[in-house]
């Protein structure tokens, strides 16, 4: 992680240094725009080697070096470095995937500075059998849910975030909002409750107060009343 963070600095002091010293009127274009492939991510690993993490780590600086030339760039010519970008990401992605800064450049680079939602949503969802958290996931739920009003994905993502070891009040709570949503606060209730011996102990509390909260609220208490 010191060997990655080094790097990382070192990379941004030189984009720094080469954009003070580029002329304002030479445009520049990224090097790799095409789509990323099954094709690119074999050749990539075979380039890697043994080594494929520091070819994750040399992505994440070409991401930086990317990102400082796209916001360089006026808005109207910036689409061949969000492709760069989006390549960049799949490449970091493909050769460790258990690096967690892919993930987050995905989040605020990809999904918002890029607006690229649903390739933002695809990686972050890659994240799953690799990483033990809900963090990419409840992200990925919320931009499906929030950006692209698509409740279907969201609940999908939001669901599997659920089903992670860390999950929290705060996932829970936004999956059950969703299936409330969608189907009701008694299906809404009946995720709560299952969750309950699945969390640790303390998050319990967390979900008690939050199924209290539906049985208090008038339209849920209509709803199950109607449904006896």
């Amino acid at each position: 992680m010191i060997i990655r963070l080094a790097l990382i600095a070192a990379l941004i002091a030189a984009i720094g240094w080469g954009r003070s010293n580029t002329p304002s009127q030479q445009e520049l274009l990224p090097l790799t725009t095409s789509p990323w492939s099954e094709n690119h991510a074999l050749w990539s690993r075979a380039w890697a080697g043994p080594v494929p993490a520091f070819s994750a780590d040399m992505a994440v600086l070409n991401i930086f070096n990317i990102y400082a030339q796209a916001t360089a760039t006026p808005a109207e010519n910036r689409a061949p470095w969000w492709s760069a970008l989006k390549y960049q990401l799949r490449l970091g992605q493909s050769m460790d995937p258990y690096f967690r800064d892919i993930y987050r450049l995905t989040e605020g680079l990809l999904a918002y500075e890029a607006q690229e939602m649903r390739e933002a949503i695809e990686i972050l969802g890659m994240s799953e059998p690799y990483l033990n958290s809900s963090d990419p996931l409840l992200v990925a739920a919320f931009i499906a849910h929030q950006e692209l009003k698509n409740d279907q994905l969201a609940l999908s993502l939001a669901k599997r975030a659920a089903n992670q070891p860390d999950s929290s009040p705060l996932v829970i709570g936004f999956t059950s909002n969703i299936i409330q949503g969608q189907s009701g606060c008694r299906a809404a209730l009946a995720f709560l409750n299952s969750r309950l011996d699945s969390v640790p102990e303390k998050y319990q509390q967390g979900i008690v107060r939050r199924i209290r909260k539906l049985q208090r609220e008038e339209l849920c208490r209509k709803e199950i009343q109607g449904s006896l």
